[in-house]
């Protein structure tokens, strides 16, 4: 099952994305959100006192059971997988944003139901898996990735372009960043650094809103959306693409999709040294990290790459090429399939 419309293209892609190869390998039914799924049952219910009783169908879900919803699914379905990708309690106090103590205890009642719930949990990472304090036993590290076929390399810029392509929330370095194209702009002066932002929520406009005043008298800067349909074009347009998240606890064990995406759009990477991030790019040669997240850090690294288009060129074809190996999402979503079906003793057929 798919669930939680009405966020980023990021999340939706993922949720779209995670289970799919384990439905086409399954014949299994796809709904589109908790109530398609009540009905999709309700009828199956029908056919079912008709025909005799049958085993309820297993359920896989990309995205945890809301409270009104996880007490419902039990006497229709058998839980198998959640895909747990987030944690609101956790990332809000790493990043250091208030929650209401009655948004807090909804988050973590919803945590503690679907945990209870479903036999196995689907993480980005096992170091996010340990942080929000899943059981290790229960867990399957599922990653994240991109869509090849969609964003692809474009021609490279002739005019040196710094791209960040990211939600517009705390925690992401987007003021470091602009810190960091300062500095660069003294010895390159043509410099150009586009921010594709993507707001899900009114705290998120009022940060592009105080961006863009900022940014007023630089037109040098852009601010501007990230359709997920031109991601590719869009992302084309940099020389350098970047992920300057500040340390935080939460920002070292997430796979943010942004480093699939910019993989995939053959772009050299610049990214601050959080540990998940860092080892992808690192074990992939597809980009410099930083060595703290001081603007001036990620100044060098990224003026670096700009005056070198020989190694620029080869990160990104290495960022590619390990987007094309080993995240693509049809690749991802077979071995999370494949972890599913061997953990509940059904025969996984070589692909």
């Amino acid at each position: 099952m798919r669930a939680g419309r009405g966020r980023s293209w990021g999340g939706e892609i993922r949720r779209a994305r995670i289970f799919e190869r384990l439905a086409e390998r399954t014949a299994a039914r796809v709904v589109d959100d908790w109530p398609a799924f009540q009905r999709s049952v309700q009828r199956r219910g029908w056919r079912a006192l008709l025909r005799g009783p049958r085993l309820p169908p297993r359920l896989a879900a990309s995205e945890a059971a809301p409270l009104k919803w996880s007490s419902r699914i039990r006497p229709h379905a058998d839980p198998v997988a959640v895909a747990i990708y987030d944690d609101v309690v956790t990332q809000a106090r790493s990043f250091g944003i208030d929650l209401s103590p009655e948004r807090a205890a909804e988050a973590t009642e919803v945590r503690r139901r679907n945990e209870a719930l479903f036999r196995w949990h689907v993480v980005p990472t096992a170091s996010f898996a340990d942080l929000v304090g899943l059981d290790r036993d229960r867990v399957i590290v599922g990653g994240n990735g991109t869509v090849t076929a969609h964003v692809r390399p474009g021609p490279w810029p002739r005019v040196p372009t710094i791209g960040f392509v990211s939600g517009a929330a705390p925690g992401r370095g987007i003021d470091l960043l602009i810190e960091a194209a300062r500095q660069i702009r003294s010895s390159v002066p043509d410099l150009r650094l586009f921010l594709w932002l993507v707001a899900t929520g009114p705290a998120d406009e009022d940060l592009i809103a105080r961006l863009r005043r900022e940014a007023a008298v630089d037109d040098w800067i852009h601010i501007g959306p990230a359709p997920y349909g031109d991601l590719g074009h869009i992302l084309a347009q940099a020389t350098v693409l970047t992920i300057p998240h500040p340390a935080t606890e939460y920002a070292d064990v997430a796979l943010p999709v942004k480093l699939f995406d910019s993989l995939a759009a053959g772009r050299p990477l610049v990214v601050t040294p959080r540990r998940e991030t860092a080892a992808i790019v690192e074990r992939a040669g597809a980009g410099i990290v930083t060595a703290d997240d001081h603007p001036s850090s990620i100044a060098a690294a990224c003026a670096r790459l700009l005056a070198d288009a020989d190694l620029a060129r080869r990160m990104g074809a290495a960022g590619r090429a390990i987007a094309e190996r080993e995240f693509d999402w049809p690749i991802v979503g077979d071995r999370i399939a494949d972890a599913i079906l061997r953990r509940e003793g059904i025969p996984v057929r070589a692909r």
